[in-house]
C-alpha cells in the first residue's frame, strides 16, 4: 500500500479549491523528492501528510487555529486533507474493508482507500472554555459523507517521520520525552519489554526484559551500603527532627523507572572515536539520528511501514555523506518487495542541489508559491531523449535552477561570468532577485528550459531567460572568416528572420529566448558601446595566456587607457563602429585569447571602472533578458533601438 494522491485545501500556505490555490500531488510508490525555494510549501505538504496518517512514534501533532489558511485578512473556517492509498494487498484490503472505494482503471476493477481529515474552527469555543477551538475528524469512503475512521484503523497507516535536524546530539540525549525513547517505543521488537520478569524471591533470577532489568538494578542499588547509609542518615538525622506529631517523614532512594517509557528516557545514543573516545561532530551525529529513526521502519530486513517522510536530510552533512544517505533511500525505494506489504515509499524535501542532481528528474516534484509541479513525462514538455540527456548532464551546479525565482540559461562560460556582473552594474543583481544562472556548455538550451513548461495548464511561475547568439558574422569580418561561414551580406532578410525564429521556436510561458542583435556576445558588446572595455579585456586575456597569470588591477587600468586612445584614433581615421568591433573580436575568433578569461577580465574592468550609463551601452537583448528574469515592469520594452543589421552587414 502507498499514498498515491494527496489533496490539501485551506491549510497554511494552501488556499481554497474554488480559487485554484489548493495543493494536489500525485506521488510515485517509490522515491519522491520535493524541491523548491524557502516558503514554497514543502513543509506544508509534509505536515499535511503527517496530520492525515499519524506517525509511528506517535508524537503529539494536531491541527491548530494557526493552520487555517488566511486570504485577504480573512481566516478560512475549515480545512481538508485528503489522501488516496493504492496498491493494497489482500491483508490490507481485509483490514480496511469497510472503508474502501472501488473504481476502474483501464477496464480493471481498482480497490483503494480514500481517507480525509476535515477540521473546522469552532465558533462557540469562545463561549465555553471546555469546547475545543478546532473540531477535527477522520473519515473514509467513496462519497463526500464517508464513514468515521477509528484510531486503531489509522494506526495501520502511520508513517515514519524524520524531522529536519538542528542538534542531533540533544535529540539523542537522555531526558524526559526524548526522541530516542519515542523511536524505541515504536521499534517492533520492543513488544513485551514493558513487563517485569524479575523474581525478587529468587536470588538467581536473571531478568531479560528492560523493566525487569531496571527492577533488579533498583534492588541491587538498595543493597549498596553507601546508599543505605545515606538514606538512614537522611531519615534519622534530619527528617525525624523535621517531622510533626505522630507522622514521621521518611525518604527513600530508588531508581525512578517503573515503566518502560521511564526506562527508555534514561537511555542515550552517541558516537565516540574507537581510539580516543572523542565525541564526534554534529554532521556524523545527524547520520546516527537518521539511522535511529529508521528503527521504527524495519522489522529484520523487511520494511514494516510503507511511508517515510523526511525533511532536509542534508543538514550539516558533507556532500559525499549526503549522497550516501540518498543512495540508500533511492535503492530502498526501488527494491523489489518480497511481498506486497513491504513496499517502501519515500517523500523527502531538500534544499540541496547535490541531492536534486542525484535523483532522477522523473522523481522530482518542484514546489513554487504553494503549487506543485511533478517533473514526470506526463507533466512537462520534456521528451524522452531530454530525460536521458538530463540524467547525464543535470549536475550539482545546474540543479540550482530548482531553487530559484528566475533562471538564466546560457551557452557558455563567458555569459555565465559576465551576466551576473552586468546585472549588478545596472541595479538588477541576480542574488537580490533569487536568480540562478545555468551554463549548459552548448546550444541545447531548451533541454533545460522545457523543465519549466507544462503539457497542461500554465507554466511554472519561474521566469526563464535563454540567452543565445545569433551567429551571423558582419560583413566587416569577411576578411578573416573561415570555411563556409556566411557573412551578413550573404543572408537575405527572410533568412535572418528564420534564424532568429528558430532560436525562439520553443518559447512559451514562462520561457523566453533573447537572441543577440548581430553575432556573438563579445562582438555585440563591442558594437553596442563597450568597444574599449572589450578590447582591453581581450588584450589582458592574451597577456594571461602568455604569462599564465591573470593581470592585476594596475595592468587592467593601463590596458583600458591604452585601448581608449586606440579607439579614438580609429574613429578619427573614419572607421565605423562595425569595423572597430569586428577587428576587436578577431583575436577571439582566431582563438588567440580565451573567451572565458576575456569574460573574467571584462567583468573585473566593469566592476573596477564602471562606464557611465552602462544600461544604455549594453546590447538591448541583454538588458531585456536581465529585466525579464528579475521581474522588472518594463522587461518587454527595449531600452533603445537595437542596431539594425541590413543585408550588407552594416549596423
Amino acid at each position: 500500500m502507498y499514498l498515491a494522491r494527496i489533496e490539501v485545501e485551506n491549510f497554511r500556505l494552501f488556499g481554497s479549491r474554488e480559487e485554484g490555490r489548493h495543493c494536489e500531488v500525485l506521488l510515485d510508490p517509490g522515491l519522491n523528492l520535493v524541491v523548491g525555494e524557502n516558503d514554497s510549501g514543502k513543509t506544508c505538504l509534509i505536515d499535511a501528510i503527517r496530520l492525515l496518517t499519524g506517525t509511528a512514534t506517535a508524537e503529539y501533532f494536531t491541527v491548530t487555529e494557526d493552520d487555517f489558511h488566511v486570504q485577504g485578512g480573512t481566516r478560512a473556517s475549515h480545512l481538508k486533507i485528503l489522501g488516496e492509498f493504492r496498491g493494497l494487498n489482500t491483508a490490507e484490503a481485509g483490514a480496511l474493508l469497510e472503508y474502501l472505494s472501488i473504481g476502474e482503471v483501464d477496464g480493471t476493477p481498482d480497490v483503494f482507500l480514500r481517507m480525509w481529515l476535515a477540521a473546522r474552527l469552532n465558533e462557540r469555543a469562545g463561549v465555553s472554555a471546555r469546547r475545543p477551538r478546532v473540531d477535527t475528524e477522520f473519515r473514509a469512503g467513496s462519497d463526500d459523507e464517508g464513514k468515521r475512521v477509528e484510531s486503531h484503523v489509522r494506526r495501520l497507516l502511520h508513517a515514519t517521520y524524520m524531522k529536519p535536524l538542528r542538534d542531533a546530539i540533544a535529540e539523542l540525549a537522555a531526558k524526559k520525552g526524548s526522541r530516542l525513547a519515542q523511536i524505541l517505543q515504536a521499534y517492533p521488537q520492543i513488544e513485551g519489554q514493558e513487563r517485569s520478569d524479575w523474581q525478587p524471591d529468587d536470588p538467581n533470577s536473571r531478568p531479560a526484559t528492560l523493566v525487569g532489568i531496571m527492577r533488579r538494578a533498583e534492588h541491587d542499588l538498595r543493597e549498596n551500603a553507601i546508599l543505605g547509609n545515606a538514606e538512614r542518615d537522611l531519615n534519622e538525622k534530619y527528617l525525624v527532627p523535621f517531622s510533626l506529631g505522630q507522622d514521621p517523614l521518611q525518604g527513600r532512594i530508588s531508581v525512578r523507572a517503573q515503566e518502560l517509557r521511564e526506562v527508555l528516557e534514561r537511555l542515550e545514543l552517541s558516537l565516540a572515536d574507537a581510539v580516543s573516545n572523542t565525541t564526534r561532530g554534529l554532521g556524523i551525529h545527524n547520520v546516527l539520528f537518521m539511522a535511529t529513526e529508521l528503527l521504527a521502519l524495519t522489522r529484520g530486513d523487511e520494511p514494516e511501514l510503507p511511508l517515510v517522510l523526511i525533511e532536509e536530510p542534508e543538514a550539516h552533512l558533507h556532500p559525499q555523506r549526503q549522497l550516501r544517505v540518498v543512495e540508500y533511500l533511492r535503492d530502498a525505494a526501488k527494491r523489489e518487495p518480497t511481498s506486497p506489504a513491504t513496499y517502501l515509499q519515500v517523500v523527502m524535501t531538500t534544499h540541496s542541489p547535490n541531492l536534486a542532481s542525484k535523483i532522477g528528474l522523473k522523481s522530482l516534484i518542484l514546489m513554487h508559491e504553494g503549487q506543485t509541479y511533478p517533473m514526470g513525462p506526463a507533466y512537462t514538455k520534456l521528451e524522452e531523449s531530454d530525460y536521458q540527456f538530463l540524467e547525464r548532464f543535470l549536475d550539482v551546479t545546474k540543479s540550482n535552477l530548482f531553487f530559484a525565482r528566475g533562471v538564466v540559461i546560457v551557452e557558455g562560460d563567458a555569459e555565465a561570468i559576465l551576466l551576473p556582473t552586468l546585472a549588478e552594474q545596472i541595479s538588477r543583481p541576480f542574488s537580490q532577485f533569487g536568480v540562478s544562472i545555468v551554463n549548459v556548455g552548448h546550444v541545447g538550451l531548451f533541454r533545460y528550459s522545457r523543465i519549466f513548461q507544462r503539457r497542461r495548464g500554465g507554466g511554472i511561475g519561474v521566469r526563464v531567460a535563454c540567452v543565445t547568439d545569433r551567429d551571423i558574422p558582419p560583413t566587416e569580418a569577411k576578411g578573416y572568416l573561415r570555411g563556409k561561414s556566411k557573412a551578413a551580406d550573404q543572408w537575405t532578410p527572410a533568412e535572418i528572420v528564420k534564424r532568429v525564429n528558430k532560436r525562439k521556436r520553443n518559447d512559451g510561458s514562462p520561457v523566453r529566448t533573447f537572441v543577440s542583435d548581430c553575432w556573438t556576445l563579445e562582438y555585440d558588446l563591442a558594437l553596442s558601446g563597450l568597444a574599449t572595455y572589450v578590447e582591453a579585456a581581450i588584450a589582458l586575456a592574451i597577456d594571461a595566456k602568455k604569462n599564465d597569470c591573470i593581470p592585476g588591477a594596475a595592468e587592467r587600468c593601463a590596458r583600458l587607457r591604452e585601448c581608449t586612445r586606440a579607439r579614438k584614433k580609429r574613429e578619427g581615421d573614419g572607421e565605423s563602429a562595425a569595423q572597430i568591433a569586428a577587428e576587436i573580436y578577431r583575436p577571439l575568433y582566431e582563438k588567440k585569447a580565451s573567451k572565458t578569461v576575456t569574460a573574467q577580465c571584462l567583468a573585473d574592468l566593469l566592476a573596477q571602472e564602471p562606464p557611465f550609463n552602462l544600461r544604455g551601452r549594453l546590447p538591448p537583448y541583454l538588458v531585456q533578458a536581465i529585466d525579464f528574469v528579475t521581474g522588472a515592469a518594463d522587461a518587454g520594452t527595449p531600452h533603445r533601438t537595437a542596431p539594425k543589421m541590413e543585408a550588407n552587414g552594416s549596423a
